[in-house]
């Protein structure tokens, strides 16, 4: 992220009377959700975190003693809200250019949404910006420091969505394919909820995809491309099974239909694989860096080979044949030996992982 002195005030002075847990210790997997949302804004590159304590406050701040957070205490826990939590938080904040202000129990914001929110109040003359999925207002918020001093004014009258609301024109929401936006531990089912999402948040289901499609914009060319090029995935990752080389199509699904996800820009692999990464999707990031050239071809072939391969066999939304998808570039660069160098390389790569999964001289052939 560009230079910039970013903070954050994170909340857990709260009863978490509808949870009958106290929310910031509960666990995920090995780490507590106060210690993940914290983690996440360091990821990030925010240095300088004010968490607010109240209720069973000892116990956040020994927990979290070696975290290098800041700690101040809402005493009066018992008798206020959240909204007056955020106001002591921020006004530890000191000579900060943005400010997030973000509930303990918010630990699956992606690093993408993080990082365009900052963007769009880099590019646009806005104060305040709240992130939804859905339609569904989320956190964290991102504040200029002008409007933190706009809501330490707010009288509370209806919290901090009240002090949103007389920002007018100051403030933006943005729509995310993001759904960590609007997770919360505010109920047992919430943080079930939380719970199944950290066990399959590493890969985006089908109707996510979908939704990441339409966030960027993906035109229907690319779509159907897409469609096709999946249709060609499954049928090889079928073929491969019943040779006994079970692969994980869930992978292949969410790589074959994002593959293309930054198309018409350059280096549009790259730049893909750089937005999957910071949404989470690591795995479905390294196959869609490498779909237009592997570094290497795995003995036994992989996802990766088989995304690799389908997009080969696939021209707009038509399946071809590997010489049909490189003779056309092998002309075009006939003249061109460090291009022309690139197309082979590639089409022999293709040519590779097919023979090692069909029999010589056999056409591809839909299951």
């Amino acid at each position: 992220m560009n230079v910039r002195n970013v903070k954050a005030v994170i909340v857990a002075g709260g009863l978490s009377s509808r949870m009958n847990e106290f929310k910031p210790l509960l666990k995920v997997g090995d780490s507590t959700i106060i210690e993940m949302t914290i983690n996440n804004f360091k990821q990030l590159g925010v240095q300088e975190i004010v968490v607010v304590t109240g209720f069973r406050g000892d116990e956040i701040e020994q927990k979290l003693s070696k975290h290098n957070v800041q700690f101040v205490r809402n005493k009066n826990y018992e008798s206020t809200h959240m909204f007056d939590s955020v106001c002591i938080g921020l006004k530890e904040i000191k000579d900060a250019d943005f400010v997030y202000i973000s509930p303990a129990d918010s630990p699956f914001v992606q690093q993408y949404t993080l990082k365009m929110m900052l963007a769009e109040m880099d590019n646009e003359d806005i104060n305040l910006i709240q992130p939804s999925f859905e339609g569904k207002n989320g956190h964290p918020l991102l504040l200029r420091m002008k409007a933190v001093d706009n809501i330490l004014k707010h009288d509370g009258t209806k919290g901090l969505q009240g002090a949103i609301a007389n920002m007018g024109d100051d403030f933006k929401n943005i729509s995310f394919a993001d759904s960590g936006i609007i997770l919360d531990a505010d109920t047992p089912n919430d943080y079930f909820k939380i719970i199944e999402f950290s066990e399959n948040n590493l890969c985006p289901s089908l109707s996510l995809c979908r939704k990441i499609q339409d966030y960027f914009q993906m035109p229907d060319t690319v779509k159907a491309h897409s469609d096709k090029v999946l249709m060609v995935a499954m049928s090889i990752s079928n073929r491969l099974n019943k040779r006994g080389i079970k692969l994980d199509n869930k992978i292949i699904i969410a790589s074959c239909l994002l593959h293309d996800i930054a198309k018409g820009r350059p280096r549009h692999a790259d730049v893909g694989a750089d937005w999957l990464k910071d949404m989470g999707y690591t795995e479905i990031s390294q196959i869609v860096k490498e779909h237009m050239e592997l570094k290497n071809i795995s003995k036994v072939p992989k996802e990766k080979e088989v995304v690799y391969l389908a997009d080969k066999m696939v021209d707009g939304n038509k399946i071809i044949t590997i010489e049909e998808k490189f003779s056309a570039k092998e002309k075009m660069y006939e003249n061109n030996c460090e291009a022309l160098k690139a197309v082979k390389y590639r089409k022999n790569q293709a040519s590779e992982i097919y023979n090692s999964i069909y029999s010589k001289g056999e056409r591809y052939e839909t299951d």
